[in-house]
């Protein structure tokens, strides 16, 4: 669960960030979309996930 909001203005103040913000957009032009593949290597150990879950909280 979120306990925070990711969205914040976007600062692009060198020759670097912006040079990064127009590959994003033209590779989002010539690819479409992002989309994750399929999930690998998923754990169903109760163990394991006992500890993340403690980790987090």
């Amino acid at each position: 669960m979120a306990t925070k909001s990711f969205y914040e203005t976007m600062v692009i103040d060198t020759p670097e960030a912006a040079a990064n913000l127009a590959k994003a957009i033209d590779d989002y032009e010539q690819y479409g979309a992002y989309q994750p593949g399929p999930t690998q290597g998923v754990c169903t150990d109760p163990e394991v996930i006992k500890k993340i879950k403690e980790a987090w909280q």
